[in-house]
């Protein structure tokens, strides 16, 4: 089994970046987004270009990157946490020190688009990144309290055991592995790059929004002729709005129909009305027959 390094545990009073690696940033609602965070005692640092624009970017390759690593090399900063996804966070990866970045290791939260960058420094870097809740995307608005409570306590260290109604089980059993995942089309766009997602012995989580069913099927189709589902002990899926979720199990089990893995869909992570915390590069255990993720060991030191 693949041991990650695991970043230190954030605590009360800690100092948080806020970076924009992908797409431009609404300003009123990074403002509310940093505003929760400050009440929830953290200390927040702005990225320096976080409220620039370039294109659909929030700002230059160049300089999406230079905030993205100034984040992690200043000695200050306890964790850096996404503004938001969209498009580009990948664009970013060739303007990185990986040298640098490798001596300093943080927490990291992000989803959606920045996928990209979880899964980057999973493999590049063997960090236990988040896929989590960001900044003007989540906590800009009224973001359940359980959410925040999940969401801190699985950066102070604690060991949780995750459980929600609305699981559906596709496929029963359980597994223990190492968890990775992330966006659907964002895991496809790893394919051969120097950080394509590795998924051997691994229990892969998997979500995405607004995708056609006939989509979901090219890509999951894609990733299993490429072999990434063969050694895989269990998936998760996430909720899938607006990809039609109630046609999406028929789909999944038939893409898995060589399989005898537990799955389990519709779990509130990703895209959809609730963003639990998954920690990528941690030991879990999955049981689908009762309906719960438990974490074997605690994700940060």
């Amino acid at each position: 089994m693949n041991r990650f390094i695991k970043p230190k545990r954030l605590v009360e009073g800690g100092q948080v970046a806020v970076v924009a690696p992908a797409g431009r940033v609404d300003h009123d609602l990074i403002q509310s987004g940093v505003a929760r965070l400050e009440a929830l005692g953290l200390k927040v640092i702005p990225g320096r270009h976080l409220n620039k624009a370039h294109r659909y970017f929030a700002g230059s390759d160049r300089e999406r990157a230079e905030d993205f690593q100034a984040a992690f090399t200043n000695k200050e900063i306890d964790a850096v946490f996404c503004a938001r996804g969209g498009v580009g966070a990948a664009r970013i990866i060739p303007f990185l020190d990986k040298k640098t970045l490798s001596q300093s290791n943080k927490i990291f939260v992000g989803s959606s688009d920045i996928t990209s960058l979880l899964i980057y420094l999973m493999q590049s870097l063997s960090w236990i990144t988040f896929h989590g809740p960001m900044v003007a995307t989540h906590f800009s608005k009224e973001i359940q309290p359980s959410l925040e409570s999940h969401l801190f306590r699985l950066l102070a260290g604690d060991l949780l055991e995750m459980e929600f109604e609305g699981l559906k089980v596709l496929r029963s059993g359980t597994a223990e592995g190492i968890l990775t995942g992330g966006c659907l089309t964002l895991l496809c766009t790893t394919i051969g790059t120097p950080y394509e997602i590795e998924t051997a012995g691994r229990i892969l989580f998997i979500e995405d929004v607004n995708e056609a069913p006939f989509r979901i099927d090219r890509m999951l189709s894609y990733l299993k002729a490429l072999g990434k589902f063969k050694r895989v002990r269990g998936v998760i899926f996430g909720q899938m709005p607006q990809c039609h979720p109630e046609m999406l199990p028929e789909i999944i089990l038939d893409i898995f129909d060589e399989s005898s893995i537990p799955i389990l869909f519709s779990f509130p992570s990703g895209h959809g009305d609730a963003t639990v915390t998954l920690p990528f590069g941690a030991n879990i255990r999955l049981d689908t027959d009762l309906r719960h993720v438990k974490m074997l060991e605690s994700s940060v030191l």
